[in-house]
């Protein structure tokens, strides 16, 4: 289930999930109370997605070459290993988070955000069992920052 808790329109959410080799994703499109979502299949072209990114951006306002250099810039992270929620943050938020005025006003002012919600799966919890139990170091670097957070996840029994 996907639901924005601040009650605004998340403008756009994709799952995401890689496995090793094999990625999948399934857009969500816009999300404004609570929706349920398949796990994507894992059949997936990164480059395919990355393309689709960059097209959500550029719907949101940002530039072809800005919406590319953002894409290019966060993409080692924002596909690693693992399950991820990936959404355009609703613009009210980061109005009301993060205000900005500028003297003398311009025409027009554009900000994208792009939140990212890292998700145990089961699949995830098996992974990282195995891994331990194996003391597979290879596997668990490939959770990097996130792994101390599912470890911590697993042991809780989540």
């Amino acid at each position: 289930m996907v639901k924005s808790l601040g009650g605004d329109e998340i403008p756009n959410a994709i799952l995401f999930e890689r496995r090793g080799e094999r990625a999948g994703y399934r857009f969500i499109g816009a999300v404004t109370g609570e929706t349920g979502v398949d796990p994507p299949v894992l059949n997936g072209n990164l480059d395919s997605l990355y393309s689709d990114l960059e097209e959500i951006l550029v719907g949101q306002g940002l530039y072809r070459d800005e919406a590319h250099a953002m894409v290019e810039t966060w993409k080692d992270s924002w596909f690693e290993e693992g399950s991820r929620l990936i959404y355009i943050v609703p613009h009210s938020f980061i109005d009301n988070v993060l205000p900005l005025t500028i003297d003398p006003a311009p025409e027009q002012i554009v900000r994208v955000f792009v939140g990212r919600l890292e998700i145990v799966t089961p699949a995830t919890a098996v992974a990282v069992r195995e891994a331990v139990a194996r003391n597979d170091q290879a596997t668990l670097n490939k959770y990097g920052r996130f792994l101390e957070r599912i470890l911590q996840t697993v042991g809780q029994g989540h």
